[in-house]
């Protein structure tokens, strides 16, 4: 399905908590896809109207799970909010956040 899906989403951010617990606190089942750069492990949802898909490669060197947002979405960063705060969890839990026209800013203070 995400090999489907992805084209349809765009990155936002990394979370420090591991997709597994993520997807436990939203109550949502993770599948087994595979992309490029191998298998990846992926949750997909929708919150207030917002297509979210949460994902983890598997033996990434990052190891964020990532936050990607429809790219029908126009506000990111609103975006965002919404799922931190459906998450129940604040901006400390990221580790990075932007998107590939602006870059990503690691919350170490670097850009990638």
């Amino acid at each position: 399905m995400w090999e489907y899906a992805a084209a349809s989403f765009r990155l936002v951010a990394g979370l420090k908590p591991p997709l597994e617990a993520l997807a436990a606190r939203l109550r949502l089942t993770v599948e087994r896809s595979w992309e490029d750069l191998g298998a990846v492990d992926v949750a997909m949802f929708r919150i207030q109207r917002v297509d979210f898909a949460l994902s983890r490669l598997e033996g990434g060197v990052e190891p964020s799970t990532f936050v990607w947002v429809s790219r029908s979405e126009p506000d990111a960063d609103a975006a965002l909010e919404i799922l931190l705060g459906a998450l129940g969890i604040g901006l400390d839990a990221l580790t990075f956040r932007g998107d590939m026209e602006t870059g990503f800013e690691r919350f170490d203070g670097s850009s990638r």
